[in-house]
């Protein structure tokens, strides 16, 4: 088990009351999985990534990455928000450079580690262009090679395609799949589209209303040789779609 939940909680605190977001939450990720999380609006997804990145922590509980408790200083888990947040003024090579030159990595070899993923994933003549000069679907490609520049073992990815159109969204996530799994990446996916979670991922994890808990875990077993375009097309898809729609229904 790469990463695991036992039993975490968070609560908001504000000066006139307190708001339950997480309550005593477990679950595992298996390593090189790809594990989606859907609940209602507002359960505490946003929450559960926060708690996941180190940038809080939790109230209660305890969170493991490789068996070992997770630290605000954990560089192993790194992630990829919903807008691509590329800065207009970097060319695509120093925006995909940012995070390791935050850490101030004194290695350099994360430079060329960084032209071999843009070369790899047909964004390599395009290195010294500017994100308005690419497509919706190429700037969200170099976003999630920024995210993996850092080499993380463990990526989460907040609605990653929720600023696309519908279209350019299916072949986005196919592009995604395939560079996770080629990079042989565990991901855990937070969306609202049940059939991105079901067409792209190992696992599904319910999530109750806020504060949020597990309410169920749902092993997909769709054909993992096809791309994620193509799951949505299998038998079984609907039986899925079902299932987990009528969870979050009775679990609203």
């Amino acid at each position: 088990m790469i990463l695991e939940l036992k039993n975490v909680s968070f609560t908001y605190h504000s000066k006139d009351n307190e708001t339950k977001a997480v309550d005593k939450m477990s679950f595992g990720v298996e390593e090189g999985t790809f594990v989606g999380l859907v609940g209602p609006s507002g359960c505490g997804k946003t929450t559960l990534l926060n708690l996941l990145a180190g940038i809080t922590e939790p109230g209660e509980g305890e969170i493991l990455l490789h068996g070992k408790k997770l630290s605000k200083t954990d560089d192993k888990i790194a992630l990829m928000p919903q807008r691509d947040q590329l800065f207009e003024w970097r060319t695509i090579e120093k925006n995909v450079c940012l995070g390791p030159e935050i850490q101030k990595r004194k290695d350099k070899s994360f430079r060329l580690y960084a032209k071999k993923l843009l070369e790899k994933y047909g964004l390599g003549e395009f290195a010294t262009k500017h994100p308005s000069e690419l497509s919706g679907g190429m700037r969200q490609r170099a976003a999630l090679i920024r995210t993996l520049v850092t080499d993380p073992d463990v990526l989460l990815l907040d609605e990653p395609f929720s600023a696309l159109d519908f279209q350019t969204r299916l072949n986005v996530a196919d592009d995604v799949y395939e560079i996770i799994k080629q990079e042989k990446k565990t991901a855990l996916l937070v969306s609202h589209d049940i059939s991105e979670c079901i067409s792209l991922c190992d696992k599904i994890v319910v999530l109750s209303a806020r504060p949020a808990t597990v309410v169920a875990e749902i092993e997909v077993t769709l054909d993992k040789s096809l791309t994620p375009l193509r799951r949505r097309e299998c038998a079984d898809f609907s039986q899925y779609f079902e299932k987990v729609w009528k969870l979050l229904e009775d679990k609203k």
